[in-house]
């Protein structure tokens, strides 16, 4: 329990604007103001009051990798607390995201959005929220999102959000720590073919940015280069899981699925992985894989070792 905390808290109340950089999402727009054009009076600020101004805490925007010629706009609502979760923290959670859908609806169809739409050449734009309700409570109970799973919201439009807690910034934080620690490879985070993302001329399988579909899921794809050998390449999955043989297989074919362009290793990162205990389990699992060829390039490491090799 508040293991995750102790390291939001190691980077301090600006905490959001880091990790932002941190995700290549650099140069955000900060404090941005936008008319509520909400004209029923149905947006109420925390006291129940109809507002007429949304107060954007950071905005982003970027074309997304993982679908051609579409443009994300990300509205970023920031919650970073001295205090930790509240034991049932639903009525707390149900107002944020409230408020932060909000924000898009309005967002959506303001004058700013469509001055934007000039910088860029695209074809669908998407605008999406995201909250960040983090804190540095070394006592907080850090998984937030399955505490708030099944709040239902009376009002939600079709609006994408997505919710970063502490374990789910912690875990990017701490994989991105540990590639930066094995500093004799670049890396970058790996776009897979997803079916929409198939033009030739705009297409990237890597990039230093993280796409928002990646920000609160329990896996992340990196690949990485050596330095002074561009043609040695290695294939890294990062889970938030802890290790066990079944999270270990679906893994391992979850890394031969999107891995097809690439050569070169595999490495499977856990937050709890220990040789000792769980090497006999790794060879259990890897010879009882159908791919006996793949299964030679996989290693497993423990990413929050930074002198975990591989």
């Amino acid at each position: 329990m508040g293991e995750w905390s102790k390291k939001i808290g190691e980077y301090g109340e600006d905490v959001v604007e880091k990790f932002l950089s941190i995700i290549g999402w650099n140069n955000p727009a900060k404090g941005v103001q936008i008319e509520c054009l909400n004209k029923n009076g149905e947006h109420l600020n925390e006291e129940g009051k109809s507002v007429h101004t949304h107060g954007i805490d950071f905005l982003y925007s970027y074309m997304n990798p993982l679908i051609d010629g579409q443009l994300n706009n990300i509205v970023i609502s920031s919650k970073f607390k001295t205090e930790k979760y509240p034991n049932s923290p639903t009525k707390k959670f149900k107002w944020f995201i409230t408020d932060l859908i909000n924000q898009v609806e309005c967002y959506a169809n303001s004058p700013l959005k469509y001055e934007s739409l000039s910088d860029y050449r695209c074809n669908s734009v998407n605008d999406i929220g995201v909250l960040f309700w983090l804190n540095n409570q070394a006592d907080s109970d850090d998984d937030l999102i399955s505490k708030v799973a099944s709040a239902r919201l009376d009002y939600f439009q079709n609006k994408t959000i997505y919710i970063v807690d502490n374990k789910r910034a912690a875990f990017i934080l701490e994989v991105l720590r540990y590639l930066k620690a094995r500093n004799e490879y670049n890396y970058s985070f790996y776009y897979p073919s997803t079916g929409r993302n198939i033009n030739p001329i705009s297409r990237n399988n890597t990039g230093t940015l993280l796409p928002v579909e990646y920000i609160n899921s329990s896996v992340l794809p990196i690949k990485m280069v050596k330095r002074n050998n561009g043609n040695e390449t290695c294939f890294m999955l990062a889970t938030i899981d802890y290790f066990d043989k079944d999270t270990f297989m679906r893994l391992m074919g979850l890394a031969k699925d999107i891995s097809t362009n690439l050569s070169g290793s595999i490495v499977i990162g856990f937050p709890d992985y220990d040789s000792l205990k769980h090497e006999l389990i790794v060879k259990q699992a890897t010879q009882g894989f159908n791919d006996r060829d793949f299964t030679k390039s996989i290693s497993v490491i423990n990413y929050t070792n930074p002198l975990n090799a591989f």
